[in-house]
């Protein structure tokens, strides 16, 4: 019988396996250091581009910072620009108030047998004071008052008997009106 002795190969196979066990544990270690150079670099891109678009954003920040200063600056003149022009409209409309109701006022007073003596306006009511020759004249007047497009709401607070010159006797009246709160039309300037 012829013996083989299978101990060198199987000795040299032992070997080859470990030779290859320890190859691949190499390749799998430098794959591995690889793989985790890859991710390391990569995450260093991602981090150096985030940080880029940080800074790109605080700049851009710090600009719409200082436009929206400026456009609340804008704001708050724009609101006193505004007061300022509600208080030229008050005035005007305050100006012109007057005018038109004394201009009115004279149209309606009944001539060479009335005079005012004093006339009031606080907030559209106004009172008259004045004397007249007789009660028809001061029937007259409200009358005349109460049909124009400017008063309204006339009322007689009193009348009473005065003498004034010369023992002649006159009618001393007192009374309220409102003023009507129609559009004023505008005049056109040939």
């Amino acid at each position: 019988m012829i013996r083989i002795n299978l101990l060198p190969v199987r000795a040299a196979r032992k070997k080859e396996n470990i030779r290859r066990q320890v190859s691949v544990f190499c390749l799998c270690l430098v794959f591995a250091f690889c793989v985790m150079a890859y991710l390391a670099i990569s995450t260093n891109r991602k981090i150096s581009k985030l940080n880029q678009d940080i800074e790109l954003a605080q700049s851009d920040l710090k600009k719409y910072e200082a436009i929206a200063r400026q456009v609340n600056k804008i704001r708050k003149e724009l609101r006193k620009l505004e007061a300022k022009m509600d208080v030229i409209v008050k005035l005007e409309a305050n100006r012109t108030g007057p005018v038109r109701f004394m201009d009115a006022l004279t149209n309606y007073v009944v001539a060479d047998k009335m005079w005012l003596k004093s006339l009031t306006e606080k907030n559209g009511t106004i009172k008259l004071a004045g004397v007249a020759s007789d009660n028809k004249t001061v029937a007259d007047f409200m009358t005349r008052l109460e049909e124009s497009p400017v008063f309204g709401g006339v009322d007689l607070i009193s009348s009473k008997q005065v003498r004034l010159k010369q023992d002649k006797k006159f009618k001393e009246f007192k009374l309220t009106c409102m003023l009507s709160r129609q559009p004023q039309k505008k005049r056109t300037t040939p």
